[in-house]
């Protein structure tokens, strides 16, 4: 069995979503991040940031793409940021973590509001980039644990957050109200 048939009868895109959903929850309810070294935590954070890239990669590279993981792997992003932020609420500045869940909890408002009409929403590039972005600040706040950033945080949360919620605005504006 070659390389491209393994991935697509395994649904390694979608054992990638489920197993990164699974990490989160474990290191949510049994790992208290302040019994990590900071430098762990980034890894950790970095490859939970990773994997969310890796699986779309894949399922679109080998042709893996099944409705099962379109409909998941948003639901299992969505679900995996929050659970992280929450995880590790008590080092990000308030302005950051309720930035984050007031976006996301307008956005999961906009996904019911989709889901209804049957549309699909297109991944933006923007939409990509932000999200790295959004796990640099992550790690940036996790390094503030032992180094003071200052304003290099600050500017990091605050561009972030510009970007999630300008994200936000270009999908209701491109995919909700003037798609097809």
């Amino acid at each position: 069995m070659n390389l491209t048939k393994f991935i697509q009868k395994y649904s390694i895109p979608n054992v990638i979503s489920i197993s990164r959903l699974v990490i989160a929850i474990y290191l949510y309810f049994q790992i208290e991040y302040t019994s990590i070294n900071p430098i762990t935590l980034i890894v950790i954070v970095s490859l939970i940031g990773l994997s969310d890239a890796l699986d779309g990669f894949i399922a679109r590279k080998y042709n893996a793409v099944t409705n099962f993981g379109t409909i998941i792997d948003p639901f299992v992003d969505r679900t995996v940021f929050i659970i992280l932020i929450i995880w590790l609420r008590p080092i990000l500045s308030d302005i950051f973590f309720w930035g984050i869940v007031i976006r996301d909890i307008c956005v999961l408002l906009g996904s019911i509001f989709i889901l209804k009409r049957e549309k699909t929403i297109k991944v933006s590039n923007i939409g990509k980039y932000t999200t790295v972005f959004l796990f640099v600040t992550i790690c940036f706040y996790i390094l503030s644990i032992n180094i003071n950033l200052g304003i290099l945080l600050n500017i990091f949360a605050y561009s972030s957050l510009l970007m999630y919620y300008f994200v936000a605005l270009e999908y209701l504006y491109k995919q909700v109200l003037f798609s097809e």
